[in-house]
């Protein structure tokens, strides 16, 4: 369990580090994202995009505390991205032509392929609680060549999940 974890802990910071930092970069930045979206009253965009960059940034740290608090910590991203998830269901309903600007400055439209990537994520958070739970969870496991095989599978599943809008735009037809 323990490698399960480290290896939960690895794709969920890498995950949450790649989006924190594209939207610290991202032109008009975050609150003129969640302005955009029209989710949240304007005069809230500033509060709800603040809000957002700090608890992926907590995330990222917490989840590398052992025992509850770890368990804690992956229940509470997997909160954070349930929001979000909830956000792109009402987008996708309300058929915006919206990007997710999840990562930073995207073009892509928020689609399905969005939904599979946080359902994935939210699976790497339960997996991440559960393995958490069963033990203590050293931040590094002891076997190195284990740990870093659990690290490479981790860093390809975020790279991945962080490529959402570039693998769905290779398998999406132009309109």
């Amino acid at each position: 369990m323990e490698y399960l974890l480290f290896g939960a802990r690895c794709a969920l910071a890498l995950t949450l580090l790649a989006s924190v930092t594209g939207k610290l970069r991202a032109p008009g930045g975050i609150t003129g994202t969640v302005a955009d979206l029209g989710i949240v009253p304007r005069r809230l965009a500033g509060p709800v995009g603040a809000a957002v960059i700090a608890a992926e940034t907590s995330a990222i740290a917490l989840v590398w505390l052992p025992g509850p608090a770890g368990v804690a910590a992956f229940l509470g991203a997997a909160a954070l991205i349930a929001a979000f998830t909830a956000v792109l269901v009402v987008l996708i309903r309300r058929d915006d032509d919206v990007s997710c600007a999840c990562f930073g400055a995207s073009r892509t439209p928020v689609g399905p392929a969005h939904l599979v990537r946080n359902g994935v994520l939210l699976a790497v958070c339960g997996l991440g609680a559960a393995a958490a739970a069963a033990g203590p969870g050293a931040a590094l496991p002891p076997e190195l060549p284990a740990a870093f095989a659990a690290g490479l599978v981790a860093v390809v599943t975020g790279v991945l999940l962080i490529s959402t809008d570039t693998l769905a735009g290779l398998f999406t037809r132009p309109s």
